[in-house]
């Protein structure tokens, strides 16, 4: 008998004290959006490989956001109503407000590099403890640490964000990560620089922005049981064919070039998260919450986090020209409370304020109406999600002490 999703809510619920709830997520990919997700393998397995193939590698629009946007396009699509249950901070978010603070100013430059530093001296403090039995899951993220690639992130920040990721991941959720590169400098690095890997997986010969859709189809390959080595890329009208490794010691898992053979979680684990490589994991019963989102049907739903907004606040920096700038006056004005993440709730409303940018609010009224959240050691967050190009926000309704009673 397959359980519909009230009743597993139901029953897993009274089995883990506690009321866990989903929102069901329509609408546009973009608003669904969070750079991560997780997914049964089971999903994956059964999408074709005329879907996620190579010829995507190579066609205007395949940007990081594909890894996201070609599951979105194919599953039901769930989030938690609790903010807290399941979200990641978006490191790289609060790098650009600092970006944005700092290019007023004459020396822009070195205020920049300055709370730059003050900002990799953070992430290094932080600490990140496991709570929580790992589920039984295969984590995997893109990184690109060569150049300026898509996004705007310092260099010297992206190994320090990685690290973040990595650690909080190995806490919250599983101890078996991965990461893709696409460049021999960053397959080294890689290998050096985080702690214990179970895979490094090399997608050489594209793009730095295909990196993530790269990701995708090499899992997804892995996970089936599919070759990766002898598969071919195409020119973008897909006349002209190649090898994946091409001039290239070997194409996916570094595992397998090295042992002969992939390591059996591919093949053995029964979920697969990816998140892009900035983003700080918070998750709470990560069993439960699996189980209950994806248990009904694993083949047609994923999990997607909230999207953590983290603001630059005063007290990140110990004096200098940072704090005289409109940013960090403007965000030094916003009240905060404690948040203790096991305990607390932070609500929203109905689904469609859970997974759609339609109830969104200003920044100016957001400060006006809401409390930012810090937990102990962490950054200064924005309860709900965020629009940057837009700077609108969703909110939820945080209550302290709230973590065991059900969204209304």
């Amino acid at each position: 008998m397959r359980l519909g999703p009230t009743l597993l809510a139901l029953l897993l619920g009274a089995a883990w004290s506690r009321p866990w709830q989903l929102a069901h997520c329509r609408g546009p990919k973009q608003a669904k959006y969070s750079a991560a997700w997780l997914a049964a393998s089971d999903l994956l397995r059964a999408l074709p490989e005329s879907y996620l193939n190579t010829s995507r590698l190579f066609k205007r629009g395949t940007m990081m956001e594909a890894a996201s946007f070609l599951l979105l396009e194919k599953t039901a699509t769930y989030k938690t109503r609790d903010f807290l249950d399941f979200y990641v901070e978006h490191l790289s978010w609060y790098e650009r407000r600092l970006i944005v603070a700092t290019n007023p100013l004459a020396d822009g430059a070195k205020v920049l590099g300055d709370a730059r530093r003050a900002l990799a001296t953070k992430l290094k403090a932080m600490s990140f403890r496991q709570k929580q039995r790992p589920l039984d899951a295969v984590a995997v993220m893109p990184f690109y640490g060569q150049g300026q690639g898509q996004g705007p992130s310092d260099v010297g920040l992206r190994g320090i964000y990685l690290n973040a990721t990595l650690d909080s991941v190995r806490a919250a959720l599983t101890r078996t990560v991965v990461v893709a590169v696409h460049n021999e400098r960053d397959l080294e690095f890689v290998e050096h620089c985080c702690g214990p890997l179970a895979d490094v997986l090399y997608l050489p010969n594209i793009r730095p922005e295909k990196l993530g859709a790269a990701s995708l189809i090499a899992v997804h390959r892995l996970v089936a049981g599919l070759p990766l080595h002898d598969a071919r890329l195409y020119s973008r009208d897909e006349t002209k064919a190649k090898r994946w490794d091409h001039k290239a010691a070997f194409v996916g898992s570094r595992r397998r070039h090295q042992n002969g053979a992939p390591p059996a979680f591919w093949r053995a684990s029964k979920y697969v998260y990816y998140t892009e490589s900035d983003q700080i994991l918070r998750i709470r019963s990560s069993k439960a919450l699996a189980a209950m989102a994806l248990g009904a049907d694993p083949t047609n739903s994923i999990l997607v986090p909230h999207r953590g907004v983290p603001l630059p606040m005063p007290e990140d920096f110990n004096g200098g020209a940072i704090l005289a700038t409109e940013e960090l006056r403007f965000n030094g004005g916003w009240s905060s409370t404690p948040l203790d993440a096991a305990r607390d709730a932070c609500c929203f409303p109905s689904d469609s304020h859970a997974c759609l940018h339609t109830h969104v609010q200003s920044r100016e009224a957001l400060r006006a109406s809401t409390k930012l959240l810090r937990a102990a050691g962490a950054l200064s967050l924005i309860p709900g999600e965020g629009n940057f190009l837009r700077m609108e926000y969703r909110a939820c309704a945080h209550a302290p002490d709230g973590g065991g009673r059900a969204c209304a």
